[in-house]
């Protein structure tokens, strides 16, 4: 059933978070009892036939209804979109934290639907079936894990998970040459993390190239076409970028913000990756719903955004890596959503 009431154009964010963070969220493939009901008026009005129609053209989820996202005040994911007629300009917020499984392949997603200059708020809710499109993730692990990352090349193939594993220390044809040869048989990436894993912000001249130009020589000679480097800790300089990317497609950041880009703006040069190791996201209460809801929202915009993650070790008890189980949760999403999984060779 549609509602609407009115209420200052302010609180429509604030009661969206409000919804999302008391509802049960989506874990794709498992059941969840039904999403909360939408908000109620104490005041109930009909809806105009205008906004009757409006809502109809939103919930069949065209390409014509183009979608963003922004990030509340504590970085909440909340993606919308803007839409005119010509009885006025509305805004929609759509509530993918409450989204309801339907069927293997189909999700209800609460909406909401402003006219801003009266502030008229009328509830509804879409079918959104996730089908093939080019959308999907960068998915990195870093260090040198290489031992414990070869672990799971069967558990990538069952979702048909292509990973870029960002290799940290010099040419070891006993130990990273073996790795990085069966990692690219297997359909992965193989990309750079500097050799001691430094502050390169802060070394001389000679340090920085011997720890990022200068072992690529005999890497590419032993047959490892590194495209792409990951800077130690995430930390860098515009003057790094400039000196880099002469040897590099693609450099890469760390950070703990929701970001997603498009291919034009990987293939730029410079992108920051979104951190997903068990220290930064603590509590698997935390992790699952997080991790649906950035899928889901690179998913759910339909065009051709990719979503950065990255980690470090796959251990129960790694601080800097992430468990087996979030680390298979988050592949089964993924495949579930028909992301694709992209490498950082792929731009």
């Amino acid at each position: 059933m549609k509602t609407s009431f009115r209420f200052l154009p302010y609180l429509l964010l604030a009661l969206l978070i409000s919804a999302c963070a008391g509802r049960p969220r989506l874990r794709v493939g498992t059941e969840y009892p039904d999403s909360a009901s939408l908000p109620s008026s104490s005041r109930p009005t009909g809806l105009s036939p205008s906004l009757e129609q409006l809502i109809q053209r939103i919930k069949q989820n065209g390409k014509d209804v183009e979608k963003y996202f922004i990030l509340g005040e504590n970085g909440q994911i909340i993606v919308m979109a803007d839409l005119q007629s010509e009885t006025g300009n509305y805004e929609v917020i759509y509530d993918l934290g409450s989204a309801k499984v339907l069927s293997d392949s189909a999700f209800e997603i609460p909406f909401l639907v402003r006219e801003k200059e009266s502030d008229i708020v009328a509830g509804d809710a879409l079918v959104w079936r996730p089908g093939a499109g080019s959308a999907g993730l960068l998915l990195a692990m870093d260090d040198d894990y290489m031992e414990i990352w070869e672990q799971y090349f069967d558990l990538f193939d069952k979702y048909n998970a292509h990973l870029t594993f960002f290799v940290q220390g010099e040419y070891d044809p006993l130990v990273i040459g073996p790795f990085c040869e069966a990692a690219l048989r297997r359909g992965h990436d193989i990309g750079f993390h500097s050799i001691n894993h430094l502050d390169l912000r802060k070394v001389p001249e000679e340090t920085f190239f011997a720890e990022t130009t200068k072992p690529l020589e005999i890497f590419r000679q032993e047959g490892i076409p590194i495209s792409s480097f990951a800077y130690p800790f995430g930390f860098s300089e515009q003057w790094m970028h400039e000196t880099l990317l002469p040897s590099f497609s693609v450099l890469r950041g760390y950070g703990t913000t929701f970001r997603i880009y498009s291919e034009e703006q990987i293939r730029s040069g410079y992108i920051i990756s979104r951190a997903i190791d068990n220290t930064v996201i603590q509590g698997d209460d935390n992790f699952y719903p997080l991790i649906t809801l950035m899928l889901m929202t690179v998913k759910f915009l339909d065009d051709d955004r990719i979503l950065p993650l990255t980690t470090h070790d796959i251990s129960d008890s790694a601080h800097w890596g992430i468990t087996p189980r979030r680390l298979e949760f988050l592949l089964k999403t993924a495949d579930d959503l028909n992301l694709i999984f992209y490498r950082y060779c792929d731009f």
